[in-house]
């Protein structure tokens, strides 16, 4: 029996809502680089020593130690998303990770990372040298801008959403929601600390179901260009009121969709080539959203007509007995516009 799914528009409405609301120069030469960090390391110790703060100790273990190998960068201190995630509640948090903070300018974490997407990790982190450091959290070009920012301030402490500042003897918390990304790293900017190797850089891997629905998009593409049907009615939920937008125009249904548009393209069409770019998949327990760029371009069999089209994808999908399935597309698109460089 077709599903029936009778608050769709209110649905994807609610999710539309809660998701708009929701240089640093190369290393120097090698031998020059170690004696620059011997000395800073050297001078900080020095300076935190003369102001009296005294060893509050150092408890080894079994943690594992990060050591910096190569250029890192910054961010922007607003508390809000980042390329690498976002922060979250301690409450909704799937892991717990310990964090020590070493003058050696080392973190040691308890666990491997092992990081996924979707990952709600809260961070203990306990200063247990002599002098303050920070636990910050982004990609390459964030940790550039906290490190430029710290440079002009660098007695700033920071209580944001991806960093906080732990002075020595003292513990702080920070939860993160991780996004899938390329490079995570964990840095201390104050001064010196970054450039003496204070940070760790991690990959953290997609999620099963970020992977699912990448897949689903990908067999999308493989329907449009071929006019193959069978990725549409393997991937999308077929119910009363289904409703698949495009530029204006609609499809009743999955029937409508496949026999009228999908499978009619190979015959009227000399060649389709589809593109999906810059996916962001979105989750909210069985649901979740796709935002996506778009680029088309095609040619009409009975005629030299060819049209090159950029805009936006976006799909609404829900879980059901453990299998991701579109309940709703939308598409827009107009002509690309030329490029005002070519003469």
């Amino acid at each position: 029996m077709k599903n029936k799914i009778l608050l769709l528009p209110l649905l994807f409405a609610g999710f539309l809502s809660h998701y708009t609301m929701a240089d640093g120069k190369a290393a120097k030469a090698h031998e020059h680089a170690a004696e620059e960090k011997q000395g800073m390391h050297d001078g900080a110790m020095k300076k935190h020593e003369d102001s009296g703060h005294e060893d509050s100790g150092h408890e080894e273990s079994g943690h594992k130690e990060s050591g910096g190998h190569d250029d890192g960068g910054g961010h922007e201190h607003d508390g809000g998303g980042s390329p690498v995630g976002m922060p979250a509640n301690a409450s909704d948090a799937t892991k717990v990770i310990k964090v020590t903070t070493l003058d050696s300018m080392r973190y040691k974490f308890s666990d491997d990372l092992n990081l996924q997407a979707g990952d709600i990790v809260t961070f203990i982190i306990t200063n247990k040298g002599r002098i303050p450091h920070e636990f910050s959290i982004g990609d390459a070009e964030e940790q550039q801008a906290h490190q430029a920012m710290m440079r002009s301030m660098p007695n700033m402490m920071h209580e944001d959403g991806n960093t906080v500042t732990i002075k020595p003897g003292k513990t702080k918390s920070l939860t993160w929601k991780f996004a899938s990304n390329d490079q995570v790293i964990f840095a201390c900017n104050i001064p010196g600390h970054f450039e003496a190797g204070m940070f760790l850089k991690t990959k953290v891997a997609g999620s099963n179901d970020e992977q699912e629905i990448k897949d689903i998009i990908a067999g999308i593409k493989f329907g449009w260009e071929n006019g193959d049907g069978k990725p549409f009615r393997d991937n999308f939920l077929d119910f009363d009121g289904a409703r698949y937008i495009e530029s204006g125009g609609q499809n009743a249904g999955l029937d409508s969709l496949v026999t009228h548009h999908v499978e009619p393209e190979k015959d009227a069409l000399e060649y389709l080539k589809l593109d999906f770019s810059d996916i962001e998949i979105n989750f909210e327990g069985d649901f979740a959203w796709v935002i996506a760029n778009t680029a088309v371009k095609g040619k009409v069999k009975n005629s030299d007509r060819k049209f090159d089209k950029t805009g936006y994808q976006t799909f609404l999908l829900r879980k059901i007995d453990g299998k991701w399935k579109v309940v709703h597309s939308h598409s827009s698109s107009r002509d690309r516009k030329p490029d005002s460089h070519k003469h």
